[in-house]
């Protein structure tokens, strides 16, 4: 059974290769987060993401963190390879114990999601983002951890929070547009394309005028909401946009502009 289920994420690896969701589930590797995650191999921090979440551990640890599995939940599998020992003479003509792996098997490990009980240890970011004082303004509160997907960074509308996996600013920005947005418009609580245009398009000015270049970023995540992966059909979703996203700047940069007054 755990060998089954250890080959089935190898089949989901190799497809993740293959496509071009990997460079960006790499950047999210990468991120400083929680558990014992942190010391898994790169191959099982990405079967973490591919299953929606950022924070997964055996049923015992999460015991040990405070924690327990919610009744049902179902766990998923990372890969530990299979060891066999064999012994080899040395160039001395003496034994070696020689370890070497013949294959995988499944460790079944549950997400953060399907758990209760205690707060596990808060992400610390080692720099805040510019602009933070505008989120304060607005009455979001802005937390760092795992994001329910997975993700680097998510707004709620609901509970008016920022949740935040990584450090880069033009994450904090692009939901930070997202709140600024829906001060003059209803947004969709789903991934709207014109709402994730405007937010990236918004999230790259701010990135520029602040010494950063998420230009790349912004162009590669704005293709993939656009109906054709072409420089025109990117464009078109831009101009469409342009309005709204002059509105969340100018409503961003005046809010912070006040603030300084303030202070």
């Amino acid at each position: 059974m755990t060998i089954q289920k250890a080959l089935e994420e190898l089949g989901n690896l190799v497809k993740l290769f293959s496509s071009q969701e990997l460079p960006e589930m790499c950047k999210q590797v990468f991120i400083q987060n929680v558990g014992p995650s942190r010391k898994w191999s790169l191959g099982n921090r990405l079967v973490m993401l591919l299953h929606g979440t950022a924070d997964a551990r055996g049923y015992r640890q999460w015991q040990e963190s405070g924690r327990y599995v919610k009744k049902g939940a179902k766990a998923f599998y990372i890969l530990a390879p299979m060891i066999r020992h064999k012994k080899v003479v040395n160039e001395k003509g003496k034994e070696d114990d020689v370890k070497f792996p013949v294959g995988f098997i499944g460790i079944p490990v549950f997400q953060y999601e399907d758990t209760d009980g205690k707060p596990v240890e808060e992400y610390q970011p080692t720099k805040l983002p510019p602009l933070l004082d505008v989120a304060e303004k607005f009455g979001v509160k802005v937390e760092y951890g795992p994001t329910i997907s997975g993700e680097g960074g998510s707004y709620n509308l609901v509970t008016n929070v920022i949740k935040l996996s990584q450090e880069n600013p033009d994450t904090f920005f692009h939901e930070l547009a997202h709140k600024a947005h829906s001060t003059f418009e209803s947004l969709k609580p789903v991934q709207d394309p014109e709402q994730e245009t405007v937010a990236q398009l918004s999230a790259c000015v701010l990135a520029k005028l602040y010494g950063y270049d998420a230009t790349t970023f912004s162009w590669n995540y704005i293709a993939s909401y656009a109906e054709e992966k072409s420089p025109e059909a990117v464009g078109r979703i831009c101009m469409r946009v342009l309005s709204k996203v002059q509105k969340v700047i100018t409503l961003i940069i005046e809010t912070h502009e006040k603030q300084e007054v303030v202070v």
